[in-house]
Order: structure tokens, then C-alpha cells, then sequence
């Protein structure tokens, strides 16, 4: 709640019982023959209570007249919205020089017990910073109110409502601002609080425009870590001629989770130029950077990259290099799909680790190499049902018929997932002789099986298929009907009867 929310009425009548009561405290109990010598060690803290709450009211009243001037055109509705904060400053101050004027008067006439002068000193010293914060906290609020200008709170909280209105229009396809907010969230960014500057550079990164990349680049030299990171990932969606450059000399930063962040960014930007500086950086001191430069270099999907990844796979040290690393760069050599990657590869699927076999397994299937083909077939028998997983898969995106045979054994597997992954990888095949063994998975006690059994034999176009799922329509299941009917749909659709 702020300050001018309160009623007036109250504010008065409570400022009035203070002063009566401190009266009453600081007068009661006083020896008036005391000698008043003794107290004159202690004039100078009101006094200086009261110089201090003068000149801080005094730059008050001078802002108020400022900002008066500067508005002519609308004197009388901004003087009534500053009579709150006014009246309410006006109380503080006079209640402190009053309260501070009267320990004055009875340090001069009195010598008050030592317990009662540190309590009136301790309530001098209250009342002191009690004014100080109403008037400095009123004079923001009072300029803010008459110059447009926003606090950091307000500002954040207005970014904050932005970001979430565009992340609401992102997933619609409606991204937009409109200028005047652009501007706000460019100048945001100069915020005196990290959490504004972190925010603004989200928004920015979030609209992808261009106007705002030198303002982005800036706060890569921001003092805050959180600031800098959000510039990098908006840098990497806005763009802009210097980006490239720029990001690419951040790669040789001292922070590891900054050079994370710029790899990324420049990855999104899908720039030729960054490929062999990210190349340099498969030799980072940092496995996390390693794997980022590795990712980065398989979205870019650059044939220039290819030697840099099949180089660190290819290096004795590997042996001992961690999976992590090494799947990533199976990973973006399968992504970029240059086939004379395939031996390096091929001789991962008998890796000791099932991982690095599962993903070899994956980066064949991208690479789409059919020489492959054999050696797929082989890792249907692998130990672990992931690698087994990942070689039908690959299988289907090959199309190579010699798989047809060995995928239809996996049909048997009790895991429904490697059951999915070979129908799907038949429904790919499109062959006759797997039409049977899909119409028997039609009856599968697995859903997914079941409809991924359907959409296969509407992708063979098979008269076999067409009867076995008319039939199917009358199915007490409404599942099983509801799939019959896709199927038929898919059938229909390919118009590619056999």
C-alpha cells in the first residue's frame, strides 16, 4: 500500500495524539532545579535532526515547485494528485522539528534522568529517519507521478506483463509491439536493477528485431552474470550484422557458463562463420562447453564441420573421454549426414558402453547411408533393449528391405516400446510381407501398438489391410473402431491399392 493511500483524516488525528503524548513524556518528571550545564553535551543531536529535516524538506518543496512549472498546462489537476504526499511529508517534518524543538527547550530548563534522555534521543533519532523515508520515498513516487517516469519495480512488473502477453502470441504466430514499448524495453535495459536489465533483454530477444541488437551487445559487458546470459540468448534470436563477430571473441570468456550461452546463441544464428571457431572449441577445458560447441556444430549442419567432429572422435584420448561428449558428435555428424562419416561410426555399435551404441545407432539412420544396413540388423540382438531400440528405428528411416525380416521378429519383444518402434519401422518399409504380421497387431494389448499397427497398413495401401480393417469397424472396442476408421482414412488418402 503507499503512502498516499492514507486517509488524511486518520493521518491527522494520530499526528495530533503523538505530539500530545511525547509532551506529555518529555515535560512529566523533570527536576527543574537541576543544573542545565550538564545537558549541553547533547544539543548538538536535535539540533542537527532539525537542520537535516529542514534542508530534505526544503529540496522537497523545490521538486514540487519544478515540477509545477514544468507542466503550466495542467497546474491545477497534478497540484491536487501532490496534496497527499504533501500533507503527509508536511506531517512528518513538522512533527520531527516539534518533537526535536521541545528536547531543546527541556535540555535548557531541565535535567532530565539519563534514562529519559536516551529515550528522547532514540525517539529524535526515529522520527529523524521515519521523515527521511516518507519525504525521499513521496519525492520519487511525486516525480515518477508527474514526469511519466517509472520505478524499477514498475518497470518490471510492466516488462513482466509484456513477456507474458508475446510468449502468449508467440504460440499463435502473433509476436508484436508496438514501438513506443520497444523503445521502453531498449531503455530498460539500463536499469540500475539486474532483474529489470534481465528481463528487457528476454522481451527483446522474444521480438527477434534487429533495431535492438547494439543495445543487446552492450550488456554483454553488464556487471551482472544473469544479464549478460539473457543478452546472449536474445542476440542469438535478434541477429545483426556485428553479432557474429562479437559473440565469437566471447567464446574465449573466463566465465564457462557465459561461453555455454554464447556457443548456443550463435548456433541459432545458423552462420556459416561460426563453425570453425566452434570447432576450436571441442577442445574446451570444460565438458559442458565441449558438448555445446559439439550440438552447435550438428544444427548448423555445416560439411565444413565434419573433420573437427570425426578429428575428437577419432583422437586416442577419447577412450577415455566421457559419453556425453561422444554422442553428441555422433549425434551432429548424423545431422549433417557427410557419409564419409560412416566407418567412425559403424565402429561405435560395438562400443562397451550402450549408450554410445544406441547413439551410433540413431546417427546412422540420419546419415542414411544403406551400407549401414547389416550392421543394424545385427544390434536387433544387442544385450540392451535401447540399443535394439534405436537400430529398428534407424532401420525404418533407411527403408532398406533386407531389415523387413528382423523387424518382423521384433514384433515377439514383450517391451510394447520396441513393439512400436518396429511397426512403425514396417509401416515405413511399406512391403506386402509385412502386411500379416501388422493385421496381427491390430489385436495387440497395447494401444499404442495397436494404433500405430492401423496407420501402418493404411500406409501400405494393401487390399488385406482394407478388409481386416473394415471389419474392425464393428469391433465392440470403440478404440479398436476409432483406429479402423484412421487407417481407412490414411488408405483413402495414399489412393495406392495393391
Amino acid at each position: 500500500m503507499k503512502l498516499t493511500d492514507v486517509k488524511t483524516y486518520k493521518l491527522e488525528f494520530f499526528f495530533f495524539s503523538i505530539l500530545i503524548v511525547l509532551s506529555y513524556v518529555a515535560l512529566s518528571g523533570n527536576d527543574p532545579g537541576a543544573r542545565a550545564g550538564s545537558m549541553n553535551n547533547y544539543f548538538w543531536m536535535p539540533s542537527a535532526v532539525m537542520q537535516s529535516i529542514a534542508a530534505v524538506y526544503a529540496v522537497f518543496i523545490a521538486i514540487f515547485a519544478l515540477s509545477l512549472q514544468r507542466n503550466q498546462d495542467s497546474i491545477h489537476s497534478i497540484a491536487n494528485r501532490l496534496k497527499p504526499p504533501l500533507k503527509i511529508v508536511s506531517y512528518a517534518a513538522a512533527g520531527s522539528i516539534y518533537l526535536n524543538g521541545l528536547m531543546l527547550i527541556i535540555f535548557s530548563l531541565y535535567s532530565p534522568p539519563e534514562a529519559k534522555i536516551k529515550l528522547m534521543l532514540f525517539t529524535s533519532l526515529f522520527s529523524l529517519v521515519a521523515s527521511l523515508v516518507a519525504i525521499v520515498y513521496l519525492s520519487l513516487e511525486m516525480l515518477s507521478d508527474v514526469s511519466g517516469l517509472k520505478t524499477s519495480s514498475e518497470k518490471f512488473a510492466h516488462l513482466s506483463n509484456l513477456l507474458r502477453e508475446l510468449e502468449g502470441w508467440g504460440s499463435s504466430g502473433q509476436v508484436e509491439l508496438s514501438a513506443e514499448d520497444m523503445e521502453f524495453c531498449i531503455q530498460a535495459l539500463e536499469d540500475e536493477k539486474p532483474d529489470v536489465r534481465m528481463v528487457a533483454a528476454q522481451l527483446l530477444g522474444l521480438l527477434g528485431d534487429e533495431q535492438a541488437a547494439d543495445a543487446l551487445l552492450r550488456k554483454l559487458a553488464d556487471k551482472n552474470s544473469r544479464v549478460r546470459e539473457a543478452a546472449v540468448e536474445a542476440l542469438g534470436r535478434v541477429g545483426g550484422e556485428k553479432t557474429v563477430d562479437v559473440l565469437v571473441e566471447k567464446f574465449e570468456d573466463k566465465d564457462p557458463d557465459f561461453r555455454l550461452h554464447s556457443i548456443r546463441a550463435l548456433a541459432r544464428l545458423g552462420d556459416e562463420r561460426a563453425v570453425y571457431p566452434l570447432a576450436r572449441r571441442l577442445d574446451d577445458k570444460v565438458l559442458e562447453v565441449r558438448v555445446a560447441a559439439a550440438e552447435a556444430l550438428g544444427n548448423l549442419g555445416s560439411r565444413n564441420a565434419v573433420d573437427a567432429l570425426l578429428k575428437k572422435l577419432e583422437d586416442p584420448q577419447m577412450a577415455g573421454t566421457p559419453v556425453e561428449l561422444q554422442k553428441h558428435i555422433m549425434v551432429a555428424l548424423g545431422k549433417i549426414g557427410d557419409k564419409k562419416a560412416l566407418e567412425a561410426i559403424l565402429s561405435r555399435l560395438d562400443s562397451p558402453y550402450p549408450e554410445i551404441r544406441k547413439h551410433a545407432a540413431e546417427a546412422l539412420g540420419n546419415l542414411g547411408d544403406e551400407r549401414a544396413v547389416s550392421h543394424l540388423v545385427k544390434k536387433l540382438a544387442d544385450l540392451s533393449p535401447e540399443v535394439r531400440n534405436a537400430s529398428a528405428y534407424a532401420l525404418g528411416k533407411l527403408g532398406d528391405k533386407r531389415a523387413v525380416e528382423p523387424l518382423i521378429g521384433i514384433l515377439e519383444e514383450t517391451d510394447p516400446e520396441l513393439r512400436i518402434t518396429a511397426v512403425y519401422a514396417l509401416g515405413n518399409l511399406r512391403v506386402p510381407q509385412a502386411v500379416s504380421s501388422l493385421i496381427k497387431m491390430l489385436d495387440d494389448d497395447n494401444p499404442w501398438v495397436r494404433k500405430c499397427a492401423a496407420e501402418a497398413l493404411g500406409k501400405s495401401g494393401d487390399k488385406r489391410a482394407i478388409e481386416v480393417l473394415l471389419t474392425k469397424l464393428n469391433d465392440m472396442d470403440p478404440e479398436i473402431r476409432r483406429i479402423a476408421a484412421g487407417a481407412l482414412g490414411i488408405i483413402s488418402e495414399n489412393q495406392d491399392f495393391r
